[in-house]
C-alpha cells in the first residue's frame, strides 16, 4: 500500500489496515498531530560526577594544560604569552556522567457510554499518535481502560487496537475508578507522562499530566477535541471520514475488504451496446442491456457486494427482425420485434402474449418506428387477472410521442389482440407491478395521468399551467415525484405529497437521467440525478445542494435510474455495465465488463 510522504511516520500502523480505511485515518492523524507534539527530552540529573578527562576546552586550571602547550612554552614563551592573553590555550576538561532515568508514556482511555461512536475514531488516532510518539522519546508506551483499574498494557500493534476498539462498555468511569489508578500509578516515575482520554468535563486521576477530551460538536458531524499539557491548551474540530468508513474502522479494521469479484466472462458477441440504455425489472433484482452483436443479455443485482454474481441470461436476436421495446419481470424478459410488416410479442406474462404472437404493423399514422431506431420505445404491460376483467395490455410510446395500446380481454375475443391509440403528446412514463403513470403537455397545459391494471380508463391525478418539454418520475404510487423540464437547463421538482415546487438549474450540456429523494437531507426533498457534460461524473442535484454520486475514468455512455429501488447503471465507453445504489458509497454491486476485459480488477 502507497501512502503519502506525511503519513510515513505512522506507515507501520497504517500497513495494518486495508487501504480504503488507512487513507482517512491517515487524513485524522495528520490533523490531531500538531495537537499532541512531540515527546519533551529527557534532562540530564541535577547531580554530575566527573568521569575523568574526555573533553578539551579553553578555559581551565593550569594543572590540566595540556603537554603541548607546556611543549609551546618551552620552544616560543612569547608565543605561549600571546596565547594564554588571547584564550587560546587549550586544557583537559572532565566528562560529565550524565544519568538519566527510565521513562514512560501511560495513555488511560474512557471506554464508556461517553465515547461510544464517532470519539473512538479519535481515540484510536490518539492511541497511535501517543504509541508513535514514545517510540521517537525512546520511552516506554503503556495503555489502560479507566474502568479497569491495575491493569496496564504494553502491546502495541494490531491486538492493542483490537483490544482498545473491543473494551466498550456501559460502565462511566467513577471517583473509585480514579482512586484505583492513582494507587496503581504511584508506583511508575515521577517524571512519566499520563494523558487520559476521555468526554468534555470528565474527573481526572492525581498523576494525569495532559488531557485530552473528546467531544460531539453541535453544530455538524464533526468533533471537537481539546488537548491540555501543562498550561497550554490546543482545540480542533476533527472532520470524520465517511459513515461507512467510520463504521468498518470500530467494527473490525483489521479485516480484508473481500476480493474483487472479476468482471463477468460474457462471452464473445455479449459486448453490451452504447446506443441503449439498460432497463431495471419491473420487480425483482434484475437489469437487461443490449448486446452489440443483437440481442440482450440479463444481469442479476446482487443485494451486496459480497454476494456472489450469477451467470447471465441471454436472448438471441430474431433473425430478420428488429427489436422496438422490452420489458423485464424478474428474470423474464418480454420483447416487441418488427419485421417491417408485422410486430410480434414474445414472453409477457400473459395466456395470449406469452407464446410468440404476430399482428400487423399499425398504419404509420398512429404507430411510428422505422427501422434502424438506435434505442429501445419505452414499453410496459399490465394485467388484470380476474374473470372478468380488462385483460392484459401492452403499451408503447412511439417516436412521435403517441402512447398506442394492444388489449386481449373481455371487451373482444380472448384470443384476439386490438390495437388502440390512446393520447398523443405523451412527454414521459413510468411503471409499476399494477400501474402505469404517464404525462402530457399540449403546449399550454401538462397533466399527469394513471392507468391501474384493473382500471379500463385513465384518471387525471394532476394538472399544471404551464407547458413542459420532459416528465421524468421518481418515488413510488405512496408519494411520487415529477421531474418537469420547462426550457433548456431549467427544471422544476414538484412533490406531490408535499405540493412543493423545486428550481433547478442544469448546467449546459448536463442530462438529466431521473429524479429521486435526496435522503441526506432534511425532509427528504427531491434531487436530479445529472450526467455531467464531460459524460464523467453523476451527480445529484437538489435544493442548495449538489453531491457526486459517480466518477469514472471512461466518459459514460448510458445510465438508467431505477426509482422504485434507488438503484443506478451506467455504461462507460470502455463497454462496462455498472450498478450502484446512489446513496451508498464503496464499489458497486455489479460490474460487467467486456470478454477482452474479463477477470480485470
Amino acid at each position: 500500500m502507497k501512502l503519502p510522504a506525511q503519513l510515513a511516520p505512522w506507515s507501520a500502523w497504517l500497513a495494518l489496515l486495508p487501504a480504503h480505511l488507512a487513507a482517512p485515518l491517515g487524513q485524522m492523524l495528520l490533523r490531531l498531530q500538531p495537537l499532541v507534539g512531540r515527546m519533551a527530552g529527557v534532562a540530564a540529573c541535577p547531580d554530575t560526577i566527573p568521569a575523568g578527562a574526555g573533553s578539551i576546552a579553553r578555559r581551565g586550571q593550569y594543572q590540566h594544560l595540556l603537554l603541548s602547550e607546556w611543549a609551546v612554552l618551552d620552544a616560543a614563551p612569547d608565543e605561549f604569552i600571546r596565547r594564554a592573553a588571547a584564550n587560546e590555550l587549550l586544557f583537559s576538561a572532565p566528562e560529565p556522567q550524565v544519568q538519566r532515568r527510565a521513562h514512560i508514556c501511560v495513555a488511560l482511555f474512557d471506554a464508556g457510554p461517553a465515547q461510544l461512536g464517532e470519539p473512538r475514531l479519535a481515540q484510536l488516532a490518539l492511541f497511535i499518535l501517543l504509541a508513535r510518539r514514545a517510540q521517537d522519546g525512546a520511552a516506554d508506551f503503556k495503555w489502560g481502560i479507566l474502568q479497569e483499574p491495575h491493569r496496564l498494557h504494553d502491546n502495541s500493534g494490531r491486538d492493542a487496537l483490537r483490544s482498545l476498539l473491543a473494551a466498550r462498555t456501559l460502565e462511566r468511569v467513577g471517583a473509585q475508578h480514579l482512586d484505583d489508578w492513582n494507587w496503581a500509578l504511584a508506583g511508575i516515575e515521577d517524571e512519566a507522562e499520563v494523558w487520559q482520554v476521555g468526554a468534555p468535563g470528565a474527573d481526572a486521576t492525581g498523576r494525569a499530566s495532559a488531557h485530552a477530551t473528546i467531544g460531539q460538536s453541535l453544530f455538524d458531524s464533526s468533533l471537537e477535541v481539546t488537548i491540555t499539557q501543562g498550561r497550554q491548551t490546543r482545540r480542533l474540530q476533527l472532520e470524520l471520514p465517511a459513515p461507512q468508513v467510520g463504521a468498518a474502522l470500530l467494527r473490525d479494521p483489521f479485516k480484508p475488504p473481500a476480493p474483487p469479484r472479476p468482471r463477468t466472462e460474457i462471452g464473445a458477441g455479449d459486448t453490451v451496446s452504447l446506443l441503449y440504455a439498460p432497463r431495471f425489472a419491473v420487480s425483482g433484482d434484475w437489469i437487461v442491456a443490449a448486446r452489440q452483436a443483437g440481442g440482450s443479455v440479463l444481469h442479476a443485482v446482487p443485494n451486496s457486494v459480497y454476494a456472489k454474481t450469477g451467470k447471465p441470461r441471454r436472448y438471441h436476436p430474431t433473425p430478420d427482425a428488429t427489436e422496438l421495446g422490452v420489458v423485464l419481470f424478474g428474470k423474464m424478459l418480454a420483447r416487441v420485434v418488427s419485421n417491417g410488416t408485422h410486430l410480434t410479442f414474445m414472453r409477457f406474462p400473459s395466456m395470449v402474449l406469452g407464446p410468440p404472437r404476430s399482428v400487423p404493423h399499425p398504419p404509420l399514422a398512429h404507430f411510428r418506428a422505422p427501422p434502424g431506431l438506435d434505442r429501445w420505445l419505452p414499453t410496459f404491460f399490465l394485467i388484470d387477472h380476474s374473470p372478468t376483467g380488462v385483460g392484459a395490455r401492452v403499451f408503447m410510446i412511439d417516436v412521435d410521442n403517441q402512447l398506442v395500446c394492444w388489449s386481449t380481454g373481455i371487451a373482444h375475443s380472448m384470443h384476439e389482440v386490438r390495437f388502440d391509440p390512446l393520447t398523443d403528446k405523451v412527454v414521459g412514463a413510468i411503471q409499476t407491478d399494477n400501474m402505469l403513470l404517464y404525462a402530457r403537455s399540449d403546449g399550454k397545459h401538462t397533466t399527469i395521468h394513471s392507468l391501474a391494471a384493473k382500471a379500463a380508463q385513465a384518471e387525471t391525478i394532476g394538472e399544471y399551467e404551464f407547458a413542459v418539454l420532459q416528465v421524468r418520475f421518481g418515488g413510488t404510487q405512496d408519494g411520487w415525484l415529477y421531474a418537469m423540464q420547462l426550457s433548456v437547463g431549467e427544471w422544476r421538482l414538484i412533490d406531490r405529497k408535499a405540493t412543493r415546487h423545486t428550481r433547478i438549474l442544469v448546467p449546459h450540456g448536463a442530462k438529466v437521467i431521473g429524479v429521486t429523494r435526496a435522503v441526506h437531507q432534511t425532509g427528504h426533498g427531491p434531487a436530479l440525478l445529472v450526467l455531467a457534460a464531460d459524460r464523467l461524473t453523476l451527480e445529484l442535484f437538489s435544493k442548495g445542494d449538489k453531491r457526486v454520486v459517480v466518477r469514472s475514468e471512461a466518459p459514460i455512455a448510458q445510465a438508467t435510474l431505477d426509482p422504485s429501488s434507488d438503484r443506478l447503471c451506467w455504461l462507460t465507453g470502455a463497454h462496462e455495465l455498472c450498478v450502484k445504489n446512489v446513496y451508498h458509497s464503496g464499489p458497486p454491486l455489479l460490474r460487467v465488463g467486456p470478454a477482452h476485459q474479463a477477470g480485470g480488477a
